[in-house]
């Protein structure tokens, strides 16, 4: 029986590993010449009970992360990386953190307002930022480009760690949760890509992102399946705005 995936720390339950977290399977490796190269971030995770993970963010700011609720939620300790992979680099603490108010932890479940902004010192690490998306439109075919640092290997935990991309296209199946994705090619989602982004290019050609990876199917032992699920960033973006600009901040602009 298929599974909806969606954090690692609680095993099945969301996209986040209970070691390393979710990569893309069999994704390419991220690399200088993509665009979202230097805003696409990794999350050091430390559970309540010391046990380590990973997630995956985008850069709305050079000092302001959007990911998934469900990867901060609980956790002792919160850390960005600034680099193709995590193990080994150097993490920047996390100084503040904001979970939308309707995200509530089930396990084994999709929730509303998988949202999550995290605020950071200052730093003089290499960044960039993506704008938000303004096209609220989730018709069926429409293409994505997912980013994460999770599995490579569907079964592997030991895969992940790694900036990785992916095709997605999505299905046409919208609710109140999330949009539903399917792959265009040979990668997908897994454990460790939640709360990475889900970026749409407009006519000129340029990234945004269109939504915040929350889910995956996965399979009898664990195995990352092909369907994933994101939070739709339209639903969200009025409390992303407010959030930042009450910490005195702004958005980027597209």
């Amino acid at each position: 029986m298929l599974k909806r995936a969606l954090s690692g720390l609680f095993l099945l339950a969301f996209l986040l590993a209970a070691a390393p977290a979710l990569a893309i399977v069999h994704g390419k490796p991220v690399t200088e010449t993509d665009d979202y190269a230097h805003a696409v971030v990794g999350l050091a995770l430390t559970d309540a009970d010391g046990l380590p993970g990973e997630c995956t963010g985008t850069l709305l700011t050079p000092r302001i992360v959007l990911t998934a609720a469900h990867c901060v939620k609980d956790m002792k300790s919160v850390g960005v990386v600034f680099d193709f992979k995590i193990d080994g680099a150097r993490t920047l603490p996390v100084s503040r953190i904001f979970i939308h108010p309707d995200f509530a932890t089930t396990e084994g479940k999709l929730s509303a307002g998988d949202i999550a902004i995290l605020f950071l010192p200052p730093h003089d690490d290499r960044t960039a930022t993506i704008p938000l998306d303004a096209d609220t439109s989730f018709a069926e075919g429409q293409q994505f480009t997912a980013v994460g640092f999770g599995r490579s290997i569907a079964t592997s935990f030991k895969s992940s760690g790694v900036m990785r991309k992916a095709g997605m296209v999505a299905t046409g199946n919208r609710t109140a949760a999330d949009v539903a994705l399917t792959p265009t090619g040979d990668a997908w989602p897994c454990s460790g890509d939640s709360g990475g982004p889900v970026l749409r290019k407009d006519m000129s050609g340029r990234y945004a992102i269109a939504g915040v990876m929350s889910g995956v199917y996965s399979g009898p032992i664990g195995e990352c399946l092909t369907g994933a699920f994101m939070v739709p960033i339209e639903d969200y973006a009025r409390w992303i705005a407010d959030t930042v600009a009450a910490e005195g901040s702004s958005l980027a602009a597209k």
